[in-house]
């Protein structure tokens, strides 16, 4: 405790501490105190599993003159002994911690401030999504981008939602950005309040503004653009999320995406991968027969009712999101759990087992249709679901072979659709936004193959790649620039 004290002296300012901590909590779960917290002041003797005394140092350091905030993001571990690295388990969630310390830390920033390369030609209020919702507000040259509230399922992040939207409407903005979803609260609240106020509304769809706002922290004007996450509402109606879009200032246009394959069940699908699962064998003609009830431990009531409904489109919306076939990949691996714990679950596992593939280049291959159909390029995975009979158990190291073949077939099926955008608009830059792309092992197969291929390729920098940053791509589209 004296030496970590000794330790906060030597700084300038506010300190994040990131450690492993036994909070009590369930195993790789995460908390995030301050100093002033009763929480932090509650946990005497050692949070950190390495044997510090956080309050005590905190307590020390405060008596010795350090005036700084102080936080501790602690990470409750699976085992607490020596271990040469990070466990399996802890592996497999740290792509979800490292969104959530990155997420904290923009939180305790406060406001984000994006100044722009072309001055938006309006103010706009931008009202985010449902989920890990950021709020933005674009005048002149720059956008503020606002600490996250959270998911908007929450009672108590709503009220915080509306308390501070009713902040920035004085003075009212020159027009109101919402997602395209039609039930979204934040696009209720949004459309609802520009009538009361009689201020326009700018719909922009979910992929467009991921796009947009990698876009926007580039100086970007227009770009080809790979957004691939896990569902947003597409202009058709249907759900996208691997999409291939040509963007120019204020538009966009699907130049490509992924085949559309029912959910059965609609959310219950997501949470239950494997009806996708099930719905991908439907689509590609495999029947499901005894064997595979007895693979997937499920009924044969069961089977038939997904089937009929991805047959018949009962309550079976079509998917064309790439976050989707990972969900669907898992559970044909058996890395899916029966019911997700957390967003992304499944495919976390799958990227997490694919990194114990150690044989380097694999001969394995998974095959994909491309087809063109109404000037658009789609990528029909039905194939690679034909390749795995039921009978067929794989053992651990030809599964891992199989997931790292996946994301390289994932991989391949990109730099086919960008090159195919390239043919169709002389374009040879990208953009890659959306939560698919916190995938390591993608992007280590992608984005060396693009630079090669003479792409300029743009991530983001400042704002999450997820729907964490989506309010600015609203603000960017919906502000138009000079």
């Amino acid at each position: 405790a004296l030496t970590l004290a000794q330790d906060l002296l030597e700084l300038p300012g506010a300190v994040l501490i990131v450690d492993w901590a036994d909070m009590g909590l369930e195993s790789g779960e995460w908390r995030c105190f301050s100093q002033h917290e009763a929480q932090l002041n509650h946990h005497r003797g050692t949070v950190s599993t390495h044997g510090l005394g956080m309050a005590e140092a905190l307590a020390i350091a405060r008596d010795l003159g350090y005036g700084h905030e102080v936080h501790l993001f602690g990470v409750q571990p699976f085992e607490v002994a020596p271990h040469p690295g990070l466990t399996s388990l802890m592996a497999e969630r740290l792509p979800r911690i490292l969104e959530a310390l990155v997420a904290e830390i923009y939180r305790l920033m406060g406001s984000k401030l994006i100044r722009l390369a072309r001055p938006l030609v309006r103010s706009v209020l931008a009202m985010g999504t449902e989920t890990k919702n950021s709020l933005a507000l674009g005048r002149g040259s720059e956008v503020i981008l606002f600490q996250s509230l959270g998911d908007l399922a929450d009672p108590a992040a709503r009220t915080a939602f509306e308390d501070t939207v009713g902040a920035l409407l004085s003075p009212p903005p020159e027009a109101i950005a919402v997602d395209l979803h039609p039930d979204m609260f934040p696009s209720v609240l949004g459309r609802r309040l520009a009538a009361e106020r009689g201020l326009p509304v700018v719909a922009v769809q979910h992929h467009h503004a991921h796009a947009a706002a990698c876009m926007a922290e580039h100086g970007l004007q227009e770009s080809l653009a790979l957004t691939f996450d896990g569902m947003g509402w597409g202009a058709d109606a249907t759900l996208w999320g691997a999409e291939l879009l040509h963007i120019v200032p204020g538009h966009s246009v699907r130049l490509g995406s992924f085949a559309g394959v029912p959910l059965p069940g609609g959310d219950a699908a997501v949470r239950h991968p494997v009806r996708q699962l099930v719905a991908r064998l439907v689509a590609a003609g495999v029947e499901i027969t005894d064997a595979w009830c007895e693979r997937l431990r499920i009924s044969a009531p069961e089977a038939k009712l997904w089937t009929h409904q991805c047959r018949h489109g009962v309550n079976a919306p079509q998917s064309h999101a790439a976050g989707r076939l990972f969900d669907a990949f898992a559970a044909l691996l058996g890395l899916a759990p029966r019911s997700i714990t957390h967003e992304g679950e499944p495919a976390m596992r799958l990227e997490a087992h694919a990194r114990r593939w150690t044989g380097g280049t694999s001969q394995r291959f998974l095959p994909f249709e491309l087809r063109e159909q109404e000037q658009r390029l789609f990528v029909d995975w039905a194939a690679t679901f034909r390749m795995f009979p039921p009978e067929k158990t794989l053992p651990p190291d030809e599964s891992a072979e199989w997931a790292f073949v996946f994301h390289q077939a994932v991989g391949r099926a990109m730099l086919e659709m960008v090159t195919y955008g390239t043919g169709r608009t002389g374009l040879r830059s990208v953009v890659l936004s959306g939560g698919v792309f916190m995938n390591g092992l993608l992007k280590e197969y992608l984005i060396p193959r693009l630079i090669d291929m003479d792409y300029q390729v743009f991530q983001h920098q400042r704002v999450l790649v997820g729907d964490g940053g989506l309010a600015l791509g609203q603000a960017w589209v919906a502000g138009g620039g000079k």
